[in-house]
Parts: C-alpha cells; structure tokens; sequence
C-alpha cells in the first residue's frame, strides 16, 4: 500500500513541477470560492468551457486549495462532463492530499495548501461548442470545512519527446 501512495506522491510531485514550467499553456482556467470555506455536497463547483479548436490537443485539471481546517487526507469527488450533445462522461476520483504521517502534500500559501491533479492527458474534445465540468465533493459529508477554492483548468499538452 505504501508503494502505492508513494506512485501517488511522485505523480503529483512531478506534476506540479511540470505545471510550474509551462505556464503559457492555459487555454481556461477558474476558480470557484467556497462560502465560508466549507464544501457543501448538494453545491457543486460548475465550470463552463467554450471549446472551438477540436485539432487541440489538451490536459485536463483541478487544483484545491485548504486549509488546516480539512480533516481528511484525500478528497473524493465526482466529475460530470456535459459536452454539446449532453452527457459524456461521470467519473469518481480519488486525490491525495496529506502524507501518511499527516504532512499536507502540495504548495503552502500563508496558511493555505494548494494541490493539482491531472485529470485526463493527452486528449481531445471531439465536438466544438459548450461543454461544462461538474466538480461535486463526495466525502459521504454535508459540508467539507476547510476547502477555500477549486481550479479548473485546460491547457495544451506537451508534444512528448521520444
């Protein structure tokens, strides 16, 4: 299990790095401030995306911003992908946000820890038009206090050099 959560660490370690390397990718990007910073499960973090380029190929993420105040390690959430004919895709992820010793992983801002994760690399947005990206917290609790903000964000992927 601890080789797992290490896998876990490394991508995310690796991925903030790349992230901070290339930062004229960003095709969109937003942020929603929870109220009060709390998370309530019935309000989820909507994003809307005008995509027109279906040549682009893109990555796709989130990045959560906490305090102290959360009391959990990971984050389940559940991502809904509405595209211009309806429905595309619902998955449920799992993201890491504490060491196994408690440590918070990710950037510390002021009192504040920032984490992305990559939601999908490499890929395209096959119908052009209106797409929105429904970030809902499914921690089997009504409110998560200590969640500040989500980013949603795509940017063009990286060529892959062989």
């Amino acid at each position: 299990m601890e080789t797992g959560m290490n896998r876990y660490i490394f991508l995310i370690v690796a991925f903030l790095f790349f992230m901070s390397a290339c930062t004229n990718r960003i095709i969109f990007e937003e942020r929603v401030q929870m109220q009060e910073e709390k998370w309530d499960k019935d309000e989820p973090a909507v994003f809307a995306v005008l995509h027109q380029d279906t040549s682009q190929v893109v990555d796709v993420g989130m990045t959560f911003k906490h305090t102290d105040e959360y009391a959990f390690s990971n984050l389940w959430v559940f991502l809904e992908v509405n595209g211009p004919e309806g429905l595309v895709q619902r998955d449920t992820l799992e993201m890491f946000l504490a060491h196994v010793d408690g440590r918070w992983l990710g950037e510390k801002k002021s009192k504040s820890y920032e984490i992305s994760a990559l939601y999908q690399h490499g890929v395209k947005l096959s119908k052009p038009g209106n797409y929105s990206f429904s970030v809902i917290q499914g921690m089997r609790r009504n409110q998560l206090e200590g969640i500040q903000e989500i980013s949603f964000w795509i940017q063009k992927s990286k060529p892959s050099e062989n």
